[in-house]
């Protein structure tokens, strides 16, 4: 049964497929369309719940509704596909890659949100890893504390704060903050599944496509550390930083982050070279 994602698509040759954030949408790779310039062909899904495209089904594993999203944009695209996902969306994008790999020529994970691979340090008795579930984790408890008390403000404080910095929430304009609003229910669903993840090292050496992980410089040390665990258990993967970046490096410094999805992409053997 076919989905009818809400997406938008701009340019032409080698596909990629953009996934967003949580709280954000296909708008949020704006910036990096612009940068690419039309050289590659980009198809940027709005996942579960956001734009126009449907609500999950809440009776359906949560991860399966989104990488249905995923499997969609694929089969639009009709060759293999540079897959690129920014937080949540890389925690999409890695389990659509390990489910349909023969979908996928390469795939960049920026600022991934992938617990599973602190929870398999802390099993290996890496305290590192406890200390940044410990830090990512009381995040989570306050954002999920606040939606509980029905206090939206307080939840999108919590979560902006973290990955932004203090005064990031009040810094966004009253108008601007009502997407948020709008959204909450299910970003609520979004951290939920994030939080849930048990992605073991076993699953990441299975993945065996050329693959990028994407850091930024001023990111929070809980992310930082997952990026850097991800990028050494994967089989065939790239680590990089993007300089000056927080943890909203495509929406703040798209030039950057394109032009490392451009270098990248002519490292995927046979693939920058398609028509799309």
């Amino acid at each position: 049964m076919t989905l009818h994602v809400h997406h938008r698509e701009r340019g032409a040759g080698p596909p990629l497929v953009l996934l967003h954030s949580a709280g954000t949408g296909a708008s949020q790779w704006r910036g990096v369309a612009d940068r690419l310039g039309g050289r590659r062909r980009l198809l940027m899904p709005n996942l579960r719940g956001y734009g126009r495209t449907p609500a999950p089904d809440p009776a359906a594993p949560p991860l399966d509704e989104e990488v249905a999203v995923v499997r969609e944009m694929a089969a639009l695209a009709g060759a293999p596909v540079h897959l690129v996902g920014h937080s949540l969306g890389a925690l999409v994008a890695l389990h659509h890659a390990l489910r349909h790999p023969e979908t996928v020529a390469g795939l960049t994970l920026i600022e991934p949100v992938i617990v599973g691979i602190l929870h398999a340090g802390l099993a290996d008795g890496d305290p590192a890893a406890g200390r940044s579930l410990d830090e990512i984790g009381a995040m989570i408890a306050a954002f999920q504390e606040a939606i509980a008390d029905g206090d939206t403000a307080a939840a999108m404080r919590a979560f902006t704060e973290y990955w932004e910095g203090s005064g990031a929430w009040d810094a966004i304009p009253a108008a601007a903050r009502l997407p948020f609003f709008a959204r909450a229910e299910k970003m609520a669903a979004d951290v939920d599944l994030a939080w849930a993840d048990r992605t073991g090292r076993g699953r990441f050496a299975a993945l065996a496509r050329p693959a990028q992980v994407l850091s930024a410089e001023r990111t929070t040390p809980a992310a930082h550390d997952m990026a850097r665990r991800i990028a050494d258990a994967l089989p065939d993967a790239e680590f990089a930083t993007i300089p000056a970046a927080g943890h909203m490096a495509p929406v703040t410094h798209p030039a950057a982050v394109a032009d490392l999805l451009l270098e990248f992409g002519e490292r995927i053997p046979g693939w920058a070279g398609r028509a799309g």
